[in-house]
């Protein structure tokens, strides 16, 4: 067993995560999902979350995070990135069963358009043009995602296109966006709903304008939708801007969420909350590991024992 291995068998342990738990009762756990691919496997994680913890929804949070009000023990806040359909489809049937409030971050200029996230493209490219994945990625066809990820916004929408036509091919069924009937679904079992930019880019590799734009324009989107202002916004690929920052700011936002597999401290920044990453298709058993605060220690563990051997699902 690798000393990697070794250390997260004995911060998953019963005993571990017990001691975890019991220490950081009063922190918030903010759960970030994509998709609910495994509707039976996440009705088990919503069984577990309701059984152990206390679901909060987002007013709450806001109301905790900006004017200080007190939150339950164990309080966690479910909350879903990207906008889904899978989520409304598969999800919000457990949600609603369980009692379970959650908020899913959006990008209104994917909503009913035929336009697949760019990562499915590249992970399409990665499986079935593994030579032309390497040749842009630089040697590796495994890195292109990731590499896209690195380069200004304009060529990375520049590099996706030119994948696209060359799948030669209508997207896959499963690559549909969230539809406005289902949008409205989510709404009207009274989830809520929170800015996710316009469609999706890495914030930090827009120009200045562009960055404002993509939050302004949502900003605006989801006002008409919801008839109030939106209050939460969550970072694309958790890339963290401090142009995004003050914007939201300007805007008014109560709360914006990273992607950086933490538990939130209820005295930091607003706009900088942390989220803890999880998937649906994912064990209950692991969710305890997570929630407890015993799980976001193995990032420590990568740091002092090397890179992890492979790409375990919920790290993003």
């Amino acid at each position: 067993m690798s000393a990697y291995d070794l250390a997260l068998s004995v911060l998953r342990s019963a005993p571990i995560t017990a001691v975890a738990r019991r220490l950081t009762r009063s922190k918030l756990r903010v759960l970030a999902y994509h998709g609910v691919g495994d509707p039976i496997g996440f009705a088990a994680q919503m069984a577990y979350l309701v059984e152990h913890f206390t679901p909060v929804d987002e007013a709450a949070v806001v109301a905790a995070v900006c004017d200080g009000a007190a939150l339950p023990d164990d309080a966690a806040w479910v909350t879903f990135d990207d906008g889904d359909p899978s989520v409304v489809t598969n999800g919000l049937p457990a949600l609603e069963q369980h009692d379970v409030p959650a908020t899913m971050f959006v990008c209104p200029g994917l909503i009913e358009s035929g336009d697949p996230f760019w990562w499915r493209v590249t992970h399409w490219t990665t499986d079935n043009r593994p030579a032309r994945a390497a040749a842009i990625a630089g040697g590796s066809a495994d890195a292109l995602t990731e590499f896209v990820k690195t380069i200004d916004d304009g060529e990375r929408r520049a590099v996706v296109a030119e994948l696209r036509d060359e799948m030669h091919e209508d997207p896959p069924a499963a690559w549909r966006q969230l539809s406005d009937a289902e949008l409205d679904r989510w709404t009207s079992a009274g989830m809520a709903l929170g800015n996710h930019s316009w469609d999706h880019p890495c914030l930090d590799r827009c120009t200045p304008d562009d960055q404002r734009r993509q939050i302004s324009d949502t900003d605006a989107w989801l006002g008409d939708r919801l008839g109030s202002a939106p209050l939460t916004f969550a970072y694309p690929n958790g890339n963290f801007s401090p142009i995004v920052d003050a914007h939201l700011a300007e805007l008014g936002y109560s709360v914006a969420a990273l992607y950086d597999n933490k538990l939130t401290a209820l005295d930091g920044p607003p706009l900088q909350l942390s989220r803890l990453r999880f998937e649906a298709d994912q064990p209950a058993e692991r969710l305890a590991g997570v929630l407890s605060g015993a799980q976001p220690a193995i990032a420590g563990v990568v740091n002092r024992f090397g890179r992890r051997p492979h790409r375990t699902p919920g790290w993003g």
